[in-house]
C-alpha cells in the first residue's frame, strides 16, 4: 500500500475525518483512522460508536496512488505528523503488514499500524430520500440553538438524555428546531425545500462536530433519516450519527401569548453592559445579573458580591416605556449565550412577570426565539 498526497489536502482531510476519532475507549483501534486505497480513490474512515465519518479522495495530480491496500493508522499521531511536517507532499507506505513509513521533505516517521481486522464495519449507504439543506443555513441553525441543549455530562442529561439533543420537526414545508435544558429554550423556524413530515432528536454534540466541517460558502447538504441514525452527505464527506430515542418534551405551551411590556435594546450595547455587570461575580457564586425598570427610557443592570462589591450599569432603551416598575434577574451565562445567538443589531425582550419566562427576539424577525427562566432573588 502506497500513496503520495499534497500535504495541505491531506491535512484538511485528516482534520475533518478526525471528528469521528474516539478519545477514551477500551478499544485502541477506535483511536485509529482506517485507510483504504484502490485503483482510483483513497478512503478515510473513523468511528467512535457515536459518530462515523468517511471521506473519499479521487485520484488526481494531488492524490497519487501507487499500491492498493488497507490499514488502520494511529489517528492522533498521523494528524500531528502531517500538521508539523514542512514538505509539500506526504509519502505514505505500508510494509510488513503493520509498519507505516511516512516521509515528507527531510522528515522520516515510522508508525505501528493497528490490526485492521478489529476495526468495526460502518454502513454509510442508504436508499431513503434525502432532505436538502443549504450548508450555510444549517450551520447557522445549529449555532443559534445547540448551546441551549443539556450538556451530555450534566445530571439533567443523564436522567433525560433526550435533552442533550436538538429536536427537528418538519411538516408542510416548515422546519422547527428546538433545544432546551429545562432552564432555557431556543427555537428556530425555517423553510425546507423537501415536503416531508419528521420528528427526530439529533445529538447536539454530533451536530456541533459536523458543522465544524462545513465551509462558510453555501453548498448542498443531503440529510438521510434511516431507522436509528442520520446520515449527512456534504461534498466528498459522509457523516453518520445515531438518533436519540424518546419523546421530546412539548414546549409549545411554554411560550406566553401576552407580555407585561417589551423592552427594545441595541444588542451589542446590552451584551457589553451585561458582561461588565457580571465582573464581580466569582466562580463560586451564583452568576446572575439583575434588571430594574423604573424609568421610561433606560434600564438598570446590576450585580453584587458580598466579598467583592457591587456594579451598576445603565443602558438606554430603543423605545419608551410607560408606568413600568419591574425587577427580574437572569443567569449571566444563559443571557449572554442567548443574545450572542442573534445576528441583527436590535433585539426585543418580552417580560411576562418577575419570575415568569422572558422571550428574546430580533426586531422585525421572529424566526428565532430565545426563552429564559428568571432567577428568584427578590
Amino acid at each position: 500500500m502506497k500513496f503520495i498526497i499534497e500535504r495541505e489536502l491531506l491535512l484538511s482531510t485528516l482534520q475533518n475525518v478526525s471528528k469521528g476519532l474516539s478519545q477514551k475507549t477500551p478499544m485502541p483501534v477506535l483511536t485509529g483512522i482506517y485507510i483504504s486505497v484502490n485503483e482510483d480513490k483513497i478512503t478515510f474512515i473513523t468511528t467512535n460508536k457515536e459518530i462515523a465519518v468517511k471521506i473519499e479522495l479521487e485520484k488526481s495530480e494531488k492524490v497519487r496512488l501507487y499500491e492498493t491496500g488497507e490499514c488502520v493508522v494511529p489517528g492522533k499521531y498521523f494528524l500531528d505528523i502531517v500538521r508539523k511536517v514542512e514538505g509539500k507532499d506526504v509519502d505514505f507506505t505500508l510494509f510488513e503488514k503493520n509498519s507505516i513509513k511516512i516521509l515528507s521533505d527531510r522528515s522520516d516517521f515510522t508508525l505501528v499500524a493497528y490490526d485492521k481486522t478489529d476495526y468495526p464495519k460502518t454502513n454509510f449507504l442508504t436508499d431513503v430520500t434525502p432532505i436538502i439543506f443549504d450548508s450555510k443555513e444549517l450551520k447557522q441553525i445549529v449555532r443559534e440553538t445547540s448551546f441551549a441543549c443539556a450538556s451530555a455530562e450534566t445530571r439533567i442529561a443523564f436522567t433525560r438524555i433526550v435533552l442533550s439533543s436538538l429536536n427537528f420537526k418538519a411538516k408542510n414545508g416548515l422546519l422547527e428546531i428546538v433545544a432546551t435544558d429545562s432552564f432555557r429554550l431556543a427555537k428556530k423556524v425555517s423553510k425546507i425545500a423537501t415536503d416531508v413530515e419528521i420528528n427526530v432528536n439529533i445529538p447536539s454534540k454530533s451536530l456541533d462536530e459536523f458543522c465544524k466541517i462545513l465551509d462558510e460558502e453555501s453548498t448542498v447538504v443531503k440529510v438521510y433519516l434511516e431507522n436509528s441514525k442520520v446520515i449527512f452527505e456534504y461534498k466528498n464527506i459522509v457523516f453518520v450519527t445515531r438518533l436519540i430515542e424518546g419523546n421530546y418534551p412539548d414546549t409549545s405551551s411554554l411560550f406566553p401569548n401576552e407580555s407585561l411590556f417589551v423592552a427594545e435594546f441595541d444588542r451589542n450595547e446590552l451584551i457589553n453592559a451585561v458582561d461588565r455587570a457580571s465582573l464581580f461575580n466569582n466562580s463560586e457564586s451564583v452568576n446572575i445579573v439583575k434588571f430594574s425598570f423604573t424609568s421610561a427610557n433606560k434600564a438598570e443592570i446590576s450585580s453584587n458580591s458580598t466579598e467583592i462589591g457591587k456594579v451598576v450599569e445603565e443602558i438606554y432603551l430603543e423605545n419608551n416605556l410607560e408606568n413600568v416598575n419591574f425587577q427580574t434577574a437572569f443567569s449571566t451565562k444563559y443571557l449572554l449565550e442567548a443574545l450572542r445567538a442573534f445576528e441583527k443589531d436590535k433585539v426585543s425582550l418580552y417580560f411576562t412577570g418577575e419570575i415568569k419566562p422572558a422571550l428574546i427576539k430580533e426586531q422585525e424577525n421572529d424566526t428565532l426565539t430565545q426563552l429564559l427562566l428568571p432567577v428568584r432573588v427578590f
